[in-house]
């Protein structure tokens, strides 16, 4: 592309103010199960509508536009729909499926995103403006919600956290607490990996409730328990600890409580800690960070954190910072050591 073919910076302006447009089309997409019905193969736009409730015309401008971001194909010719390079992600139960995600942020996030406004006049999170109570409380009203925001934090592990997954290492420890497990998915996978390994999956008890299906299916349930409590008061005895893309959510404040709980409870002087999270401005992709961090901004009171700023953190709560890991994903592992 020449300089004559490039788009005018108002142009390009223009599509990016249009981005919710297309996270809408998105939603769309993946509630009526687009992506499920094209995983065999093209069908015809009439056929697709048919299948999932949608009208022809409504549906056919909706691919059309989603077809610009490599999500469908549609051959106007023939009228046959397929997926495109993105396609998959909004299937289900892929690997790499994000279709959860893409549910859950249109009910709880672009409804909070509406309030943002708000947060920069005020400081409050976008989430508790629109919703008039903080958003984990405004999920754990409704089971569904909780059910809808566990299956999307599945997918953001398998999607998000899968590489730095891998680069987690637990050799030397004998019993772990997973603080804010959920589901038990991460846990689970990582002790498939580690034989030795004995655990417990630590979330709110409502939460925590999804975990021991995952669990037996993965083969690990007579090593890895649950257990249902807060936080913020109290964590279960380990030598290691592993907090999964949870410290992220939380002011320096409420986080340095979480590390508090869990550096009184470790039954070793020198117990492990290990966090997957973003560290901006390093990783494979820092603007994915940077994203994470404007989310935390609208809904949550929490952030994403430098280097320095982690280290702060930890040494704050009596953790050394041993050493932080980028990965081939936006994630980062950061290992640190309990300070007697």
């Amino acid at each position: 592309m020449n300089a004559a073919d490039s788009p005018t910076p108002a142009i390009t302006m223009l599509r990016l103010l249009g981005g919710y447009q297309i996270s809408q089309a998105l939603f769309v997409a993946a509630r009526a199960g687009l992506a499920d019905q094209l995983l065999d193969g093209p069908i015809p736009l009439a056929e697709l509508a048919t299948a999932t409730g949608l009208r022809p015309g409504p549906l056919a401008r909706i691919v059309h536009a989603l077809a610009g971001e490599g999500v469908f194909a549609l051959d106007a010719g023939t009228g046959l729909v397929r997926l495109g390079p993105l396609g998959r992600t909004l299937a289900s139960g892929l690997p790499e499926s994000v279709r959860n995600i893409a549910l859950m942020w249109m009910d709880s996030h672009y409804r909070a995103f509406g309030e943002l406004w708000g947060t920069a006049e005020t400081g409050r999170p976008a989430a508790e403006i629109a919703f008039g109570e903080p958003l984990f409380d405004w999920i754990g009203q409704d089971p569904a919600r909780v059910r809808a925001f566990s299956a999307a934090m599945t997918d953001f592990a398998r999607a998000i956290r899968h590489h730095s997954l891998d680069a987690v290492e637990l050799d030397g420890a004998r019993t772990v607490v997973d603080v804010g497990g959920a589901d038990g998915t991460v846990l689970a996978v990582l002790a498939e990996r580690y034989p030795h390994l004995r655990g417990t999956v630590f979330d709110l008890p409502h939460v925590v409730t999804a975990a021991p299906e995952v669990l037996r299916a993965h083969g690990v349930d007579d090593r890895i328990t649950t257990a249902g409590g807060d936080f913020f008061v109290e964590v279960p005895p380990a030598d290691s600890y592993l907090a999964c893309f949870i410290l992220h959510d939380w002011s320096d404040e409420k986080a340095g409580l979480i590390l508090g709980n869990i550096h009184r409870a470790a039954d070793a002087t020198d117990a492990r800690l290990i966090l997957v999270e973003t560290v901006l401005d390093e990783g494979a992709a820092p603007e994915v960070a940077s994203l994470l961090d404007l989310t935390m901004l609208g809904v949550l009171t929490g952030r994403e954190r430098t280097r320095p700023e982690w280290r702060d953190l930890l040494a704050a709560s009596g953790f050394r910072l041993d050493r932080i890991r980028t990965t081939p994903g936006p994630m980062c592992v950061i290992e640190a050591t309990r300070v007697p």
